[in-house]
């Protein structure tokens, strides 16, 4: 019997609440990582691209959207390690699409050397059990002349208002820490891992996404019901209303106002890593 993978336990679990807790901004991310993607290696009907530890699928479905009016729809390949995060990929897709989904881990794809045009690690590399060997399995698969994506949080400010809160309310805990070693939200170690691993031409920028929602009071729920449910959990009921309005507050004195596909909303900024490579 396998070992359990944690890290792969915990996506299957969060699956069905995964979009709903991201706010919206790894959908935002991944527009922006298209567009560059795109204007370095244009995606057409010839494209072959990997959405790489796919989640629910939001790489996939923002190419389908971009794509939907087009003949240059690709043909797409979405895989992760949670069977739970792949179901819902799946249900998503529409059957009139190029576009395929597989339960399989980023450490061990099993695509042929040379398979894709285009490789998207949105978010995920920095949660892979063994992310040097994830980062080589990333170039083995490109074609010569493919583009690699991969990105990372540099300011992830949504963690600094939950860690915020806490320190106000529970000023003798120790603060709340993000689940990833600090040098993932720095880009050199993505590119140094990149590097590494054979990719070259690696550029890295930073863009600036929203955790938002319609309201700061909606914005503050997504926080409390993700993040803030860890944080939290041991918390009086009191503590926990205390919580939530100074959340409020919080979104009210960080957020801005934003507008997106879906519409206009307040957000918290947040700034994202990006950083392209090609396999010569």
């Amino acid at each position: 019997m396998s070992t359990p993978n944690p890290i792969i336990e915990h996506f299957n679990a969060d699956a069905a609440v995964y979009d709903a807790r991201t706010g919206g901004c790894t959908r935002e991310l991944a527009e922006h990582c298209i567009s560059l993607a795109e204007n370095i290696k244009p995606i057409d009907n010839k494209s072959i691209i990997l959405d790489n530890a796919c989640g629910t699928g939001i790489v996939t479905d923002v190419l389908l959207r971009s794509k939907s009016a087009s003949a240059d729809q690709p043909e797409i390949h979405a895989v992760d390690g949670a069977e739970n995060m792949v179901r819902i990929t799946a249900e998503t897709i529409p059957s009139s699409t190029r576009a395929h989904t597989a339960t399989m881990l980023g450490e061990d794809l099993t695509f042929p050397d040379g398979t894709f045009s285009h490789s998207f690690t949105n978010m995920s590399l920095m949660f892979f059990a063994d992310p040097v060997k994830g980062a080589k399995e990333i170039w083995r698969t490109l074609q010569p002349g493919g583009v690699a994506v991969v990105t990372i949080w540099t300011a992830p400010r949504n963690m600094d208002v939950i860690r915020d809160v806490q320190m106000q309310i529970k000023p003798d805990d120790p603060p709340f820490q993000i689940p990833v070693s600090p040098e993932w939200l720095k880009t050199y170690h993505t590119v140094g891992l990149l590097n590494q691993a054979g990719l070259r031409d690696i550029q890295a920028s930073e863009v600036e996404v929203h955790f938002g929602a319609e309201t700061a009071e909606a914005v503050a729920d997504i926080l409390a019901e993700g993040v803030g449910a860890m944080v939290f959990a041991a918390w009086t009921d009191d503590e926990k209303k205390k919580a939530r309005e100074l959340l409020v507050d919080a979104v009210n004195k960080v957020g801005v106002t934003f507008t997106r596909g879906d519409g206009q909303g307040i957000g918290i900024p947040l700034r994202a890593g990006i950083i392209i490579g090609r396999k010569e």
